[in-house]
C-alpha cells in the first residue's frame, strides 16, 4: 500500500484514502449524534451536561491527537523512505508509551475529582446543580481514555501505511456495539450519564483490541522493537522519539488551541440571556458541524500521511512535488465544495434535524442562528484543516501551530467576545464566521510562501481557473 501512496494518481489516492476515512466518522459522528439523542430524552439539563463536557472532552483528545498527526507523518515519512524499521520502531514504541502516560492521568483525574470536575466544570460556568451531572459522565471516560489513546494512535499508524478499510470496520464496529449498549445502560439499566459514558468506554476497549490485531497484522507492531539491551538500541529508540515530537510538541500545541477556543466560547455562550438553551444548542451545533463536514475532515486526516509518504520521497524523486502540487489543489477545491453542499442541505433540514435531539424552541432557534450564520464560512474552515495537515505531513510543524494559534486566539476569540457583548449568543456566532474567513486568507498565505521556497507550479496560483474548469466539465456532464 505505501507503493501505491506514491504511485497512484494523486486523485484516486486522494479518493481512495479519504472514502473509508469519512465512512469511519461519519459512523463515529452519527453514533455520537445517536447518543445525544439517548440523553436528549433524558431532559435539557443532561443535554447541557454533556455540551458542558464537550470542551474538556476535546481539549483531552487534542493531546494523544497531536501525538497521533506526529506518529502518522513520521510513519508515513519512514515508508516513502523505505526505512521499515524506523516504521516499525516508532509505531510500536510510541503506542505503549502514550497508553501508560494517559494511564496515569485517568487515574490521577478520577482520583482529584474535585479538581478534574468540580473546579474546573466551574470556570466553564457549570451550576452546582449542573456538576453532579457532568461528573456521572466524565468520571468515567477519564478512566478510559488510555483506551481510546491507544485506538487513535494505532490507527495512525494503519493509516500512514494506508491501511484505510479495515480500520473503518473496525470503528464500525466499535460504534455499533457503543450504540447498543447506550439504549441498555441508560434506560433499561437506568443508569442516565453514567450509562452512556461507560458504553463509550467499552466500545474503546473493543476498538483497541481490533486495532493491535490489525497492527501486528501489517506488521507495523513488534516485539522486537521493545528489546533496548543495546546502547546502540536504546540510542536508536531516543532518536525516534526526538523526530515523533520535534512534530507532536507543535502538533499538541495546535490541536490544544482549538479545544480552548471553545471552552472560551462556552463560557460567553453560558453567560448569554437565555444560558441553559444556548449551551445545549452549541453543543449539538458542534457534533451536527462535525457529521456534516465529515468529508472535509477525513481529507484533513489522511493528507498528513500521504503528503508525509510524498515529501519523503522527495529526495530521491522529484516527481514527488508535482504530486504535492496537485494534492494541494484538488484537496482544495474539494473541501469547498464539500462545504458549499453541506451550507445547502442545512438550510432545508436544520430545524427538523435539531427537533429529532431537543423539543426546547430555544434550542431549535440558536441552532438555526449558528448554522444561518457559520454555515457559509465552513469551506474556509476546511481549508484551514487542510493545510494545517500539508503542514504537518512536510514535517513543518511550527508553521501548523502558527497558523492554529492564529485562527484560535487571534480571531476566534476575540471575534466571538466581541460579538458577544454586541449581540449577546447571535454576536458570537458571527464572531466565528468572521474568524472562519480571515483564517482561511492566513492560510493561504502562509501556504503560498512554502510553495514558493520549492519553486512550486501553484504557487500564486490564480485558482479561479480550477473552478471555472470544473463548472465547464460540469455543464459538459449534465448535457450528456
Amino acid at each position: 500500500m505505501a507503493n501505491q501512496l506514491l504511485e497512484m494518481p494523486v486523485k484516486k489516492a486522494l479518493i481512495t484514502m479519504t472514502a473509508p476515512a469519512a465512512i469511519g466518522m461519519l459512523m463515529t459522528f452519527l453514533f455520537q449524534l445517536v447518543d445525544s439523542y439517548f440523553i436528549g430524552q433524558l431532559g435539557e439539563k443532561e443535554l447541557a451536561a454533556i455540551s458542558f463536557s464537550y470542551p474538556v472532552y476535546f481539549f483531552l483528545i487534542s493531546f494523544f491527537m497531536g501525538s497521533a498527526i506526529a506518529v502518522s507523518a513520521n510513519v508515513g515519512q519512514a515508508l516513502g523512505s523505505q526505512n521499515i524499521e524506523k516504521a516499525q520502531g516508532i509505531a510500536s514504541l510510541t503506542l505503549v508509551f502514550i497508553m501508560l502516560l494517559f494511564m496515569l492521568f485517568g487515574g490521577l483525574a478520577f482520583y482529584f475529582d474535585t479538581i478534574s470536575i468540580d473546579r474546573i466544570f466551574a470556570l466553564l460556568g457549570a451550576e452546582d446543580a449542573m456538576l453532579k451531572l457532568i461528573s456521572e459522565y466524565m468520571l468515567p471516560l477519564y478512566l478510559g481514555l488510555c483506551l481510546l489513546v491507544g485506538t487513535l494512535v494505532a490507527n495512525a499508524s494503519l493509516m500512514a501505511k494506508g491501511v484505510m478499510v479495515k480500520s473503518t470496520i473496525v470503528m464500525a464496529i466499535g460504534g455499533v456495539i457503543n450504540l447498543v449498549l447506550d439504549y441498555l445502560l441508560i434506560f433499561e439499566f437506568e443508569l442516565g450519564l453514567a450509562g452512556a459514558a461507560w458504553a463509550t468506554v467499552f466500545s474503546w476497549a473493543v476498538m483497541l483490541v481490533l486495532m493491535l490485531a490489525l497492527l501486528i497484522q501489517q506488521e507495523l507492531f513488534k516485539g522486537s522493537a521493545f528489546k533496548l539491551t543495546t546502547q546502540q538500541a536504546w540510542s536508536q529508540a531516543r532518536g525516534w522519539f526526538k523526530d515523533v515530537y520535534r512534530l507532536a510538541i507543535p502538533a499538541i500545541a495546535a490541536q490544544v488551541l482549538a479545544p480552548i477556543a471553545i471552552a472560551v466560547i462556552t463560557r460567553f455562550v453560558a453567560m448569554s440571556e437565555d444560558p441553559i438553551s444556548a449551551v445545549a444548542a452549541y453543543g449539538l451545533v458542534i457534533r451536527i458541524e462535525s457529521l456534516g463536514l465529515v468529508g472535509i475532515l477525513a481529507l484533513a486526516v489522511i493528507m498528513t500521511p500521504f503528503i508525509a509518504q510524498n515529501y519523503g520521497a522527495l529526495a530521491s524523486d522529484q516527481l514527488s512535488l508535482r504530486r504535492l502540487d496537485q494534492a494541494v489543489a484538488l484537496s482544495g477545491r474539494m473541501t469547498v465544495y464539500w462545504g458549499l453542499v453541506f451550507y445547502g442541505l442545512v438550510l432545508v433540514f436544520i430545524e427538523p434535524l435539531v427537533a429529532l435531539f431537543s423539543d426546547s424552541s430555544a434550542v431549535i432557534e440558536h441552532s438555526k442562528d449558528y448554522f444561518y450564520i457559520v454555515g457559509l464560512t465552513l469551506p474556509g474552515f476546511g481549508l484551514l484543516l487542510i493545510t494545517t495537515s500539508f503542514f504537518n505531513g512536510v514535517q513543518q510543524g511550527k508553521l501548523s501551530l502558527q497558523l492554529t494559534l492564529v485562527k484560535s486566539l487571534l480571531l476566534t476569540i476575540p471575534c466571538a467576545i466581541a460579538g458577544f457583548y454586541l449581540l449577546d449568543a447571535m454576536g458570537i456566532w458571527w464572531g466565528i464566521a468572521i474568524a472562519n474567513i480571515l483564517g482561511a486568507l492566513y492560510a493561504g498565505r502562509l501556504l503560498n510562501v512554502w510553495l514558493r521556497e520549492y519553486d512550486s507550479d501553484i504557487a500564486n496560483y490564480p485558482v479561479w481557473r480550477d473552478y471555472v474548469g470544473d463548472f465547464k466539465e460540469l455543464r459538459r456532464l449534465f448535457r450528456l
